[in-house]
């Protein structure tokens, strides 16, 4: 009604055309603030104002093609079409230029919010269409690329023809230049936002920004920059990225996905997609899945989720801040889970185990001496035994006259806590290997476990993963005084790895699973195949510090703390969190068992 009110006055300032180009630049501009663009339309709005006596003095798409086209030909050497792409749905996404080899389509949706002088942004279109014409292959086969990859493959490559561009005419820098600047969204840690980032920071050496993964792309980028013509080079560096923001777990739907920067082609020039589905994926499926979590109500009362876990309860754990030499209180979110059963199959028979630890099972146990209290007769007097005799005399009650303490040996158990990392990366197979290393881990804590089983200890078997501070997953696989059948081995053989490393906020977590174990000696054996590490943490050494101290909490409530580490290059970590004597470094994945039960012994008789 606003606009209907001032129809006349609009449309003889700014045209149909132009006015056109105003309603969409405040429909874009508070796409669902109904107040704001009230506001806009009512003309009340300070930027409705500028966008209006901006149309007023635009130049139209169809009054620029000529000179575009002198452009477009003089830069490319050759004649190509240059024609409008007409936008037929009023709030629909915007568009972005087409390329193919004989033409190039320019949208006729461009508003003020692109850019103030809409025939800049033009020339900019420009210039990059003749980028691709002349420095890219078209029409790459996308083979097993997803279209997260297929979207940082092309930004690369942009950045890589601009740049081969500018070599050649440096003053088209600066068209570009102005672009990227207006897109970039310095605090946005969406993709495209991180996109528009990255291609700002290759482009302007100027730039500034704090994230870790643009600043790696720059690097990169300017690492191959004196061969600009290899493309292979900045493909790969393209796939390593790509990989990097599957690992950071950012959200990425393909349907939705628009190049930030609005003078950039939609990239379509560089693929051969080959035979479109009629339904095409609408999101990602990421390097690293991250579950889908839907949730149902289970017949104990738990929450379960799509992926069949189970979750079994939340607790918020500290973490120790060694920068600010501060324990972050109630930092970690430490969610206790049991995995799903029906992924993998299991280990085989517990007969077929039974007899590979045959020799472990008959493995000597040590005892240590100790002055046994409350005996019959002895060297010396039980004073708490005495004193509770006179109290139950003076109560009527009958007294135990087991008053004496003597020298005697009693056997050491123990309480074991088995702690797998279940990191993404322990999905990795080791040089010559057909088991990957997780495999190699489960293994080794069921030979481990079923050998403990008849000597008197307990031992449980537990994993971790993380997914940020707010989300450490604590896997329960076997329980202490469980036993050993096949629904445990198809417990442990079910989880899966993913995610990242954060072993301080597990290691809590298991300290207070120990917490309640009846026996004086307990201890924890990680296995682990990497330094500590998550994705919300860019800090160098920040998680091995936490670790570190939360080694040194669980010695303080008597759990010692071993590790087991599948790294070669572990020395420097491990030894840092665990202490000097505390861990061990296995160089062949396939002889963790046998390393496991060597361990096993030692901790027996400490």
């Amino acid at each position: 009604m606003a606009v209907f009110d001032r129809m006349e006055s609009l449309l003889s300032k700014v045209g149909i055309e132009g006015l056109g180009r105003w309603i969409l630049t405040g429909l874009r501009m508070y796409p669902s603030e109904r107040e704001s663009r009230r506001s806009y339309f009512s003309l009340e709005d300070r930027f409705s104002v500028e966008a209006l006596h901006g149309e007023a003095s635009a130049k139209s798409l169809s009054q620029s093609i000529p000179s575009l086209t002198l452009l477009l030909h003089g830069l490319l050497g050759r004649e190509i079409g240059l024609q409008t792409r007409r936008q037929s749905v009023l709030e629909a996404m915007p568009l972005r230029p087409v390329l193919t080899s004989s033409h190039l389509l320019l949208p006729d949706d461009y508003t003020a919010l692109d850019g103030p002088d809409r025939y800049r942004l033009y020339r900019a279109a420009v210039a990059h269409a003749v980028a691709h014409l002349r420095f890219s292959t078209a029409s790459r086969p996308t083979l097993t690329l997803k279209p997260m990859s297929i979207a940082v493959v092309s930004a690369i490559e942009d950045a890589r023809v601009e740049m081969l561009l500018a070599r050649e005419y440096p003053g088209v820098k600066s068209w570009f230049l102005e672009f990227l600047r207006r897109s970039v969204k310095p605090t946005d840690l969406g993709f495209s936002a991180l996109m528009g980032r990255m291609n700002l920071a290759i482009m302007d050496p100027t730039y500034e920004d704090d994230n870790y993964w643009v600043n790696k792309a720059r690097q990169g980028f300017e690492a191959h920059a004196k061969n600009l013509t290899d493309y292979a080079a900045f493909r790969s560096l393209a796939s390593i990225l790509a990989n990097d923001l599957g690992q950071m777990r950012v959200p990425f739907r393909a349907q939705r996905y628009l190049v930030p920067e609005s003078y950039r082609d939609d990239n379509s020039f560089l693929w051969d997609f080959g035979e479109l589905s009629d339904e095409p994926e609408d999101s990602l499926e990421l390097q690293v899945k991250a579950p889908q979590v839907q949730d149902v109500a289970s017949d104990n009362g738990l929450t379960e989720t799509t992926s069949a876990e189970i979750e079994l309860g939340r607790d918020t754990y500290p973490e120790w801040d060694s920068q600010l030499s501060q324990m972050r209180t109630d930092w970690c979110t430490v969610i206790d889970k049991r995995p799903n059963t029906h992924t993998r199959t299991s280990f085989g028979s517990l007969e077929t185990l039974g007899v590979l630890l045959a020799p472990l099972k008959r493995s000597k146990r040590f005892s240590r001496r100790q002055r046994l209290r409350r005996q019959w007769e002895g060297d010396d007097i039980d004073l708490n035994a005495a004193i509770e005799a006179v109290i139950d005399q003076r109560l009527q009650l009958s007294p135990d006259l087991r008053l004496f303490l003597r020298a005697g040996y009693e056997e050491l158990h123990s309480s074991i806590l088995v702690l797998l990392d279940l990191s993404e990366s322990t999905n990795d197979y080791p040089d010559g290997s057909a088991h990957s290393i997780l495999d190699v881990e489960k293994k080794a804590a069921v030979l481990l476990a079923n050998a403990v089983r008849h000597s008197g200890d307990r031992i449980a078997v537990h994993g971790f993963s993380s997914n940020t501070r707010a989300e450490v997953n604590y896997y329960h696989l076997l329980e202490f005084g469980a036993p050993l059948d096949e629904a445990a081995l198809a417990t442990i053989q079910s989880v899966s790895g993913r995610y990242s490393t954060r072993m301080g906020a597990a290691l809590r977590r298991a300290t207070a699973c120990l917490s309640h174990e009846p026996f004086e000696h307990r201890a924890i054996v990680v296995i682990t195949d990497g330094a500590p590490a998550d994705i919300d943490v860019v800090k160098s050494g920040y998680l091995i510090e936490d670790a570190c101290s939360a080694v040194q909490e669980a010695s303080r409530l008597g759990v010692k703390t071993f590790c087991v580490a599948l790294d070669r290059q572990a020395d420097p970590y491990v030894r840092r969190i665990f202490g000097w004597s505390n861990y061990r470094i296995v160089d062949d994945p396939q002889t963790l068992p046998t390393q496991l039960s060597s361990l096993y012994s030692r901790l027996a008789t400490l």
